[in-house]
This record gives C-alpha cells, sequence and structure tokens, in this order.
C-alpha cells in the first residue's frame, strides 16, 4: 500500500531564463575583457579598482543565476550565494506587496527579519498565490492582492542584459579585431 502525504509539497521558484541566458553570455564575454584590462599594466590603484568592479560583477552574476525561492509546507526558503536564508511561516508577521515603478516586490516581514521578492522571478503571481495560500489571511498585508491582480511584466531588464552582451561584444571586436 502506498501513502502520499499531499500536504508535503513544495515548489522552487528560479529567475527567469529571459533573464540568465543573457546574463551567462555577458559573464562569458567579459573574461577577456577582464583579462586584457588585468594585463594592460594599469597602475596598482587602478588595478585594485579594477579586480574589485570584476569581482563584484562576477558574485552579483552568480548569485542572480543561483537565486532562488523554495516554499514549503512549513517554511519559505530564500537561497542565494550566501546561502538558504530559512523563514518559518509561522515565523512569519505579515506578507504584502509592493510596487516602485515597474518593481514588484512581495515583502515578507517576520520576527527575525524582512525579505523582499522581486519580480525577476518566473511565475512571479505563483509566488504570491502560493503564499496567500499558506499563510493565514489575517497576515495578508493590503498591497498583496492588488499585486496579484496588476502583474507587471518587466522587460527592461532582459532589454538591459542583452544591452550589455551587446557592449561587451563590439568591445571585443574593437579590442580584438582593429581595421
Amino acid at each position: 500500500m502506498i501513502i502520499c502525504n499531499i500536504n508535503y509539497m513544495k515548489h522552487i521558484y528560479k529567475i527567469k531564463r529571459s533573464l540568465k541566458t543573457p546574463m551567462v553570455i555577458a559573464t562569458i564575454i567579459s573574461l577577456p575583457i577582464f583579462a586584457d584590462v588585468i594585463m594592460s599594466g594599469l597602475e596598482i590603484k587602478m588595478l585594485v579598482m579594477a579586480l574589485c568592479l570584476m569581482v563584484l560583477f562576477y558574485l552579483l552574476t552568480i548569485n542572480n543565476i543561483l537565486r532562488k525561492i523554495t516554499i514549503s509546507d512549513s517554511r519559505v526558503i530564500v537561497s542565494g550565494i550566501l546561502g538558504p536564508k530559512q523563514i518559518p511561516l509561522d515565523e512569519i508577521t505579515i506578507v504584502d506587496g509592493m510596487t516602485i515603478g515597474t518593481r514588484q516586490f512581495i515583502t515578507i516581514s517576520s520576527s527575525k527579519k524582512n525579505h523582499l521578492i522581486p519580480n525577476s522571478f518566473d511565475n512571479f503571481s505563483g509566488i504570491i498565490d502560493e503564499l496567500m495560500n499558506r499563510i493565514p489571511p489575517e497576515k495578508h498585508g493590503g498591497a498583496l492582492s492588488a499585486l496579484r491582480d496588476n502583474i507587471i511584466v518587466r522587460k527592461s531588464d532582459i532589454t538591459g542584459a542583452w544591452i550589455t552582451v551587446i557592449l561587451l561584444a563590439i568591445i571585443i571586436l574593437i579590442r580584438y579585431f582593429p581595421h
């Protein structure tokens, strides 16, 4: 006899693939550019600044690629490069929504910390639905259902990422294939 526990379900939400693809391409394309900057013989302070920017660029990119939200019956887990941050559902004091221009966020306040989930995740509305179903209605903020009803699809993030890829490709063409 097979017993299935229907209460145990978890869903994993990741950054949109359409955003990840240009980020990965930009990271790969940037390697020869940063290598060229390092090998160019800059003075030490400029070299240190370039190395710091390079490390920051790669850390932010890796963090965005690895970021995910896991929602289970007992907790919300926000994962990134610094490891998972677990928010037990019973410690959540309020879940609300916030819109700033075309950026939208789910705000999760707990007894320990506040968390923002941006609308750059696939199935953003699914995250809202799942949180609304798992967290008691008295802990829903007033803007959460309004956010759910008015999801903004951001194309500027994806456009910006592809512009970065194009600019890096132009830099490589100019630097390595001079006329």
